[in-house]
Parts: C-alpha cells; structure tokens; sequence
C-alpha cells in the first residue's frame, strides 16, 4: 500500500516529493503476514483519489538441513497489487490494497544463475539442474508442515491502512495504523488467514539536505500476528518490530533516483536463517515522473541477510492521480 503525495499546481515543478519504496519481504511463508510498509508521504488535496497496479517478483533459492528442523524455498512468487488511496482532510487519508498473489517455478533462474556464473559470484546452491523449478517444503522434528511442489495462486490478504500527518519542526511525522483481513489461503501461500495489525510512524526530512535536492526519512512500527490452527504457525511470533530509512535525490523535475534500507525481527521461533533470522533488505531504484499525476517506479531489491528474504525482488509501480 501507499500514501498519495500532494498533487503540484502547474506554476511548480513537476515532481515535488519524494517516495519511499513499498519494499515487503516475499519470502513465501513470511509475505503471508501483514508486515506493513511504512510510507514517508501524505498530505493532498482533499477529495483527491491515488490509483496504483504493481507488479512485484520475487526469485528465491536456498535450503536448510537441521536435525530439528528441515526447510527449501526454490521458485518464484508474482505479487500483483491494485492500490488505492483517498484524501479525507488536508492531514488524513485512507489506503485500501487488493494483492493477487501466484508461486511457480522460477522462471527468472537461468538469467541469475547466468548472471551469477559471468561475475564469477557463488550461486548459493543454485545449479543447472534446479532451474525452473517450485519446491516448497517445511519439516520440523521430521513431520512434513509444508508441501508445494506446484504452481499456486489467488487472492491474497487485502490491507487498509490509515494515516496521519503531524508537523515536526519543520518536518512530517506521518503517524501509521494498518490492518490486514485474512482473505488469502494458507494452503496457497497466499495469505495467514489471521487478522494482523501494525502501528508505525515515519519521519518525512526535505528540509536538511533541501539545497542539495535530498530528501531522507526513517521510522519504525510493531505488528501484531494473530495465531491460527495451522501447524506452520506453531512457532510463530505474536510480536514483529520493522524499520525502514532511505534517501531520495530530485536530479530534475522528471527524474528521481532513491536508496532504501528495510529490516524487521524475526517472524518465527526457528533455527534456520529462513525464518529464525531476522530479515534486512536493500532497494535501489527511482521514479520517472510523467507530469504531476503519473509515476512510474522501478526498483531492485537485495538480502542483505542471506536466505531471510528473496535473492533479488523486482518492483514496476504506476501510479495516477485524480482529483
């Protein structure tokens, strides 16, 4: 989800704001819960409507043998978003985000594993014979959890987020409620059928590095997972802790090139990194600004934290406003 940035009047420059990324961690059985991303932008027009299509894709490849304890994560998950946001006031505003969420065989492997071998970088257990595969399996004290060796996909859980700004010296503090439904499947991986919710604050900085046409912001949140019957969730965590800082730079009014770094706690009570570590990922990107109301945003994401979030994360997000 996202927070619609004020619409700029003609006389000004084109592009005015800077965004932060909607980075989510798609590790398969961690992007089931609500984990939220926190938006460093919010005040418009009253009555103004923000749409948004984004098209996430995660490429994931690594395993884990414990004695306790038994996981692999080998495909890719597409998550499809239709956003929308409304201004209700100049300093409030509400989000509504509708995911359509598919896991399959990693059709991005060979391009990787190319890559990988041209730079001589160590493939991480990749190798010819793993491309182009799906294989989702969890054991815990050798009793199978999990078991997806095929293609999946469905409605994944819709999230509303609430939002308010508050002045700080010159600065925004954009205070941050969200709540996700659980409308996705577990037996998909498409959602934790648990209700979650999150509550965070971002620190929106234009002002310090404004000569500079550097924008920076920071802030943090805490969630709380809801438990279900299901045995993946037997060692789950109630209580997440997430964070997110970055920069963004206004080379001119078409133009911004952005940096972002996302963390959050561990999601389970598990020994192996996939899920008992926490995560810290890594964006690179920007936005091509069309004019006032259109942007596209292209990024790339990297773990930081080998094997607690997807190798590589691909984001295209085209938003439009109307008013």
């Amino acid at each position: 989800m996202f927070l619609l940035a004020e619409a700029t009047n003609s006389a000004e420059p084109k592009n005015t704001q800077v965004h932060a990324f909607n980075t989510l961690n798609l590790n398969p059985m961690i992007q089931i819960f609500g984990l939220p991303s926190l938006n460093n932008q919010l005040i418009g027009k009253d009555g103004t409507i923000a749409l948004e299509l984004e098209q996430q894709v995660a490429n994931f490849h690594s395993q884990t043998i414990l004695p306790s304890e038994s996981i692999k994560l080998d495909g890719e998950t597409w998550r499809t978003s239709l956003n929308t946001s409304y201004v209700i006031s100049k300093r409030s505003q509400v989000s509504l985000s509708i995911p359509y969420i598919r896991h399959s065989a990693g059709y991005l492997d060979s391009l990787i594993y190319n890559w990988h071998d041209a730079l001589g970088l160590p493939q991480g257990g990749r190798t010819k014979e793993t491309n182009d595969n799906i294989d989702i399996h969890y054991l815990r004290n050798n009793e199978p959890i999990l078991s997806q060796q095929e293609t999946t996909s469905g409605i994944g859980d819709i999230r509303i987020k609430y939002a308010y700004s508050l002045p700080l010296y010159e600065r925004e503090m954009i205070i941050q409620s969200e709540i996700k439904l659980p409308t996705g499947n577990i037996d998909d991986l498409t959602g934790s059928e648990g209700t979650d919710f999150s509550m965070g604050f971002m620190i929106n900085d234009a002002k310090t590095l404004k000569a500079q046409s550097i924008s920076f912001w920071y802030g943090g949140a805490a969630s709380y997972l809801e438990d279900t019957n299901n045995p993946i969730f037997e060692n789950q965590n109630n209580a997440i802790f997430s964070a997110r800082t970055g920069l963004g730079w206004l080379v001119n009014e078409s133009i911004t090139l952005k940096t972002q770094l996302d963390a959050h706690s561990a999601v389970y009570d598990s020994d192996t990194p996939e899920l008992g570590d926490p995560a810290v990922m890594l964006t690179l990107g920007g936005d091509i600004h069309f004019s006032s109301r259109y942007r596209l945003e292209l990024s790339g994401v990297e773990d930081m934290m080998t094997d607690t979030s997807p190798d590589i994360i691909f984001t295209a997000k085209l938003t439009a406003l109307f008013e």
